[in-house]
């Protein structure tokens, strides 16, 4: 299925949302592209083929961010220069790979019960850790 090729206008800003967590690199007639998978605010998939500079302001971002480009064009000398406005709007934290910080989390909300049966009489810190280190051994992913 090819996808829809998104073109820039001048002037017009465009907010889009990232697909995936890298781009495709490669190498055309024209040189090097970088081809990002977006969507501009509908749920239709889009291609953008980034400009160099682009490329090296959204190669460290992740599926879900967002970020507003504006094509723009001034003139230098008898040269039109074109160049881009890149902000990113929305940073999505990335994916919870694995289950390490559940399982810090569930242990010191089981230390801090323990703690409360106890009155008091132990380390939240230590007991916390102890049985993020137990979880942790079971499955190697904390559960």
């Amino acid at each position: 299925m090819e996808r829809k090729k998104l073109d820039l206008d001048l002037n017009k800003p465009v907010k889009i949302e990232l697909m995936s967590d890298q781009c495709l690199i490669g190498t055309s007639r024209y040189g090097e592209y970088y081809l990002y998978n977006v969507r501009n605010g509908s749920n239709e998939e889009l291609s953008y083929f980034a400009d160099k500079d682009v490329h090296e302001k959204l190669k460290d971002l992740h599926k879900g961010d967002k970020v507003e480009i504006c094509k723009r064009a001034e003139q230098k000398g008898t040269k039109i220069i074109t160049g881009y406005d890149v902000k990113v709007l929305k940073i999505e934290p990335p994916a919870n790979k694995d289950n390490y910080f559940d399982a810090m989390l569930n242990s010191y909300q089981d230390a801090l019960n323990i703690q409360e049966k106890l009155n008091g009489m132990v380390d939240v810190n230590r007991i916390a850790i102890t049985l993020f280190i137990a979880r942790s051994k079971i499955n190697g992913n904390g559960y």
